[in-house]
């Protein structure tokens, strides 16, 4: 067996960005993992830590030496290689080029054709003469949203590298970047180990550490905080509210010794907005904040996660830093209900919206115009219309408020507040607040019909204005979030089951676009793109793509429904013997849409119909031709596609006994015409050229 050492390789750095950490620790660790299959070395496990100061590998059994391996390349042909049994100039310098005989010449046949090849032994090279290249391109490839420099190679990384620990068994592997050259000791925690620590072995590596307070384990960290952040809730019969749970993570790339600390804020705060104070404590502070098992309100209680020791003194830091900012927070809250909240609508004049778009005033007045034409297919009643229109005009109030200027997440959960407190109806201050949601994929969606209008108007004001004035996304980039409001959009129809036109929608609604030239072009180039999306959108759902295609022609006059087109097919095409039929009809597809020389338009005649197959085929297709369009017209697309399941047996017998292309143009387009006339009878809900078969 190869013999082998384990391998140790730590890279210092200044304390990382939190949403960084992690995932530095696991691209390094993929790209090692990478260079080492590249280069032929084998190993028993491997590791991988993060701290804030740290990234680091710890690779067990990891074999001395690469592997040996047989390098082939192939030459001329033997035809060439060879003239009256003598080498030719072709052979001789092929050989020559790879350092071989013309005797040690191998020769094979590939697809009948036989070659000269060459094939020699590559030995492998000592593991420690290739880690040095493998841990440069490791780190080299590491790539960041933005990057620093701060040494005179003009090297740029995430943040100033401060050591390199590279230890194969107990020999340090030498290496250097940007001036620090590698070493078998490392550093503990700032606050209790400002000494090197020394490391002899790689196995030592994680006791060393926390014997110097640091908790190299990301996982380990974790789980502590979370266990602890239980003791304490459980104790006093409180939790952390969803929203917060995103600290876990937070905080544990945050410290290096996780310590729970349990802290409190006066009760008059409790007075403001719980969203007020949760902002505060998860967005600036990454405090959790903790609600009452009882009541499931927020508590005076809170939670923070300390990277020293000892708290008895820092925990009235902590306590003092919130009190301020929750000070800032009740002052913005009541100056800003000074003002009646229709008065902020004037002050949107002065926010730019988009340069060649207007102010955010103007939006306002399009996304009242939008919501109003959607109101309208969606046949909703005057006085919901009115409310509608009401949350409209608000909708972007709050985000002239003080308390929004300092807290942006809660734009639409304070205008909820401030609308709420001037007397506006709970409906309309309901829809402000909710015409925000989705805010991410995983976001909740708008409770009622009201937040889901203006929030459909919204988005789609602001894609139909981006795409106006010349901005499109492209690739990965959507600076604009065009994409993302498309999703929302999709998915806020899917929910409440709005049965109207989109297209209809955007067509009515770009008259409020004086940018808009080309009415025509627009439009195809802004549906082509809402489709593109509304694609990914059903992959995202699960749906197979040729499904998709197959059913999308119409989603932009109704999302709902090829939705329900697509997921009927979906759940039908897990039975075998619709898949089979599916195989079928498409066949009758690729039939009809060949030049047979038959004209279209033609009807079928049963005086032409003689083969028995073909007479039941058609006669059973006349027997369920009503029950199909009634089940299209309602919309009941797994009726409709089970009614097509009962095509089966008589589409096998008739590709079994009849053919189609007949010699007899009259039999031949007899027969052309009956199949299309089938085939267009479910072409309004799938096109089966599009499927694909096995």
């Amino acid at each position: 067996m190869a013999s082998s050492r384990d391998l140790l390789c730590e890279i210092g750095v200044e304390e990382l960005p939190h949403e960084l950490s992690h995932s530095t620790a696991t691209c390094f660790m993929d790209n090692y993992l990478s260079l080492l299959s590249e280069n032929r070395l084998n190993y028993e496990s491997i590791k991988y830590f993060s701290t804030p100061r740290r990234f680091s590998l710890l690779i067990k059994s990891l074999s001395e030496r690469q592997k040996d391996y047989e390098e082939e390349k192939r030459g001329p042909s033997v035809e060439k290689a060879y003239k009256n049994g003598k080498p030719t100039k072709a052979l001789l310098g092929f050989c020559s080029a790879n350092g071989i005989k013309p005797q040690d010449a191998v020769v094979k046949n590939i697809k009948g054709n036989e070659y000269i090849f060459a094939i020699r032994t590559i030995k492998g090279r000592d593991t420690k003469d290739i880690l040095p290249e493998i841990l440069d391109q490791a780190i080299n490839n590491l790539h960041f949203p933005k990057n620093m420099r701060w040494e005179e190679s003009g090297f740029r990384f995430i943040r100033p590298i401060r050591w390199v620990m590279f230890l194969y068994g107990s020999e340090i592997i030498p290496y250097s970047k940007v001036g620090i050259e590698s070493s078998n000791y490392s550093y503990g925690h700032r606050v209790y180990a400002k000494d090197r620590i020394i490391i002899n072995k790689p196995d030592e590596y994680e006791k060393l550490l926390l014997n110097s307070s640091v908790i190299a384990d990301r996982i380990k960290r974790k789980k502590i905080i979370e266990e602890e952040v239980t003791k304490l809730t459980n104790k006093y019969n409180l939790f952390v509210p969803r929203e917060a749970e995103v600290l876990f993570d937070i905080n544990t790339d945050l410290t290096e010794y996780p310590v729970t600390v349990l802290c409190e804020f006066e009760e008059e705060y409790l007075k403001l907005p719980p969203e007020i104070l949760t902002s505060e404590m998860i967005e600036h502070q990454r405090y959790f904040p903790l609600c009452d098992d009882r009541n499931d309100k927020i508590s005076n209680k809170f939670i923070v996660i300390s990277n020293i020791k000892d708290n008895s003194l820092t925990k009235y830091g902590y306590e003092r830093v919130l009190r301020a900012r929750l000070n800032d927070g009740k002052f913005f809250y009541d100056e800003d209900r000074k003002r009646n909240f229709g008065e902020y609508l004037d002050k949107l004049k002065s926010v730019s919206f988009h340069p060649k778009l207007g102010s955010m005033e103007e939006k306002v007045q399009r996304i009242r115009k939008i919501s109003g034409y959607l109101c309208s297919m969606l046949n909703i009643d005057k006085v919901t219309k009115k409310e509608i229109d009401t949350a409209a005009l608000l909708c972007k109030n709050d985000l002239v408020t003080l308390i929004v200027n300092e807290f942006p997440n809660l734009q639409g959960i304070m205008g909820y507040y401030y609308a709420l407190d001037s007397g506006y109806s709970e409906v309309s201050a309901k829809a402000i607040k909710e015409h925000y949601l989705p805010r991410h994929a995983s976001d909740s969606l708008p409770e009622e019909i009201p937040g889901a209008v203006v929030g459909i108007a919204d988005r789609l004001d602001s894609i139909i204005g981006i795409f106006s004035a010349g901005y499109e996304s492209k690739g990965s980039k959507d600076p604009y979030g065009l994409r993302r409001n498309v999703f929302a959009i999709v998915r806020i129809i899917l929910d409440k089951k709005l049965e109207f036109s989109l297209g209809d929608l955007i067509k009515k609604s770009i008259g409020l676009y004086p940018l808009v030239k080309e009415e025509d072009k627009f439009l195809d180039k802004l549906f082509e793109f809402f489709k593109s999306r509304i694609r990914s959108v059903f992959e995202d759902f699960g749906f197979a793509y040729d499904e998709i295609d197959a059913t999308l022609s119409t989603v932009m006059e109704g999302v709902c429904d090829s939705y329900q087109r697509v997921k009927a097919l979906n759940e039908m095409r897990r039975n075998k013997s619709f898949q089979d039929l599916l195989v079928a009809f498409k066949r009758i597809a690729n039939i009809v849409k060949d030049d047979s020389g038959c004209p279209e338009g033609i009807e079928p005649k049963d005086s032409l119909l003689v083969e028995e197959a073909e007479i039941k085929l058609y006669n059973f297709y006349k027997s369920k031709k009503s029950d199909i369009l009634d089940a299209i017209g309602s919309k009941e697309y797994e009726k409709v596609y089970s009614i097509l399941g009962s095509f089966k047996q008589y589409v096998d017998r008739f590709f079994d006994e009849v053919l189609v292309m007949e010699n007899d143009m009259s039999l031949r387009c007899n027969r052309i015409a009956m199949l299309r006339e089938i085939l267009g009878s479910f072409s309004d809900i799938i096109d089966f050229s599009k499927i694909v078969v096995a």
